[in-house]
């Protein structure tokens, strides 16, 4: 995620926190020392990085049982409003997405029973009482816990009972019919709590309309996923595309921007690729060094590497959703195609439009040509901007 920093790594999990997490501390420490002074701003901060504490295990949770099943999970980030654990791919089997939603809740049980026996049971739970000592603080943290027990199992996403709903109903229903119900059962929910808000608190509608978007969000890409789920790279990838070499002057490649419309360009060097040349970054180099730059100063090294017989879904949330860039398909040590974001985006839009009409598995049409329009990889001149 964007605006994010790391802070630790937990089972090679990327534990990182958002940039608004940290400037909402320091709202709270800011608040809280105005009207309470240093010692209420320091159990103040102390209360909050606790309770999120409680969060990061949370997430672990949902993380560490999902990496047994054979999902990856990329990082954990900590906003605001809570973590968000990111899964590189969703568990193919209901039983497995009921077992990684569970984990997380359970987490939050487990902290409760070992604080109750200490701080006995909270005489309320919608009011979190500033702590003014270690014991307020453990009280706090009782109440916080079982709150966050309580407010997953609420059956609606983006909270965990969302989505153990739908991995429920996924034992009995298609996949994304399952999502569906889910989905319009949240925003049903969604919409009680807005119009329960506009009589008791504003903290309901705000609850309320980030639901109804999440649900929505969550049925639109599942959707989108549905499209994706039997396509193989090769159907969508670009055959034609032009290539680069680390000698090449980076006007050059600039040029081949206007000129072939690709924003992303393979680097090759004696037949092996090196990685792979952005927009963005040559821009940066343009702008920094001038005409003189080259594309050497321009590569990202970092390539994302796949086959053409993987399915687009894998790859799907690492290029559309995270902003990646463009993955080099490559097959028998070969470069054979690109596939970027626009790639998928095309796709989904005319599959999205013409859904009645049967889509070609051989890929013939798309396999008259291959690098028709490569560049050599020796220095070309100049040209003339």
């Amino acid at each position: 995620m964007r605006w994010s920093l790391p802070i630790g790594r937990v089972s090679g999990i990327s534990v990182r926190l958002h940039v608004t997490f940290l400037l909402f501390l320091l709202f709270i420490a800011y608040a809280s020392f105005a009207e309470s002074g240093l010692v209420g701003s320091g159990w103040a901060v102390g209360m909050f990085v606790s309770i999120f504490a409680c969060v990061v295990l949370h997430e672990l949770g949902h993380s560490l049982v999902a990496q047994q099943l054979g999902v990856q999970v990329k990082s954990i980030t900590l906003l605001p409003i809570g973590g968000v654990a990111g899964l590189r791919n969703i568990p193919e089997h209901p039983w497995h997405e009921i077992a990684i939603t569970v984990a997380g809740p359970m987490v939050n049980v487990v902290i409760s029973c070992v604080l109750l026996p200490v701080t006995g049971i909270p005489s309320h739970l919608l009011i979190v009482d500033m702590p003014q000592n270690f014991h307020g603080l453990l009280v706090t943290l009782t109440q916080a816990n079982i709150m966050l027990f309580l407010f997953n199992c609420i059956p609606a996403f983006p909270m965990d009972g969302g989505r153990l709903l739908r991995a429920v109903l996924a034992l009995f229903l298609p996949y994304r019919r399952a999502t569906t119900i889910a989905a319009s059962i949240g925003q049903g929910l969604a919409i009680l709590f807005v119009l329960i808000g506009l009589k008791i608190s504003l903290w309901l509608i705000i609850i309320g309309a980030f639901i109804f978007m999440a649900a929505e969000g969550e049925e639109r890409m599942v959707r989108l996923r549905s499209l994706l789920h039997d396509v193989d790279v090769e159907e969508v990838m670009t055959r034609d595309f032009a290539v680069l070499g680390p000698s090449d002057p980076a006007t050059r490649a600039a040029e081949l921007i206007y000129q072939t419309g690709q924003d992303d360009f393979p680097v090759i060097e004696n037949d092996h690729l090196v990685g792979i040349v952005t927009r963005p970054r040559l821009v940066e180099v343009v702008n920094a060094q001038g005409p003189s730059a080259s594309v050497h100063d321009a590569i990202v090294p970092d390539v994302m590497i796949v086959s053409p017989h993987e399915k687009v879904s894998r790859v799907y949330e690492e290029i559309v959703g995270d902003g990646h860039v463009s993955a080099a398909v490559m097959d028998d040590g070969k470069l054979v195609g690109i596939l970027s974001p626009e790639n998928i985006s095309r796709f989904l839009l005319v599959q999205s439009s013409i859904k009645s009409t049967p889509r070609p598995r051989d890929g013939s049409a798309a396999r008259t040509s291959t690098l028709a329009r490569g560049v050599s990889h020796t220095p070309a001149p100049p040209p003339r901007i």
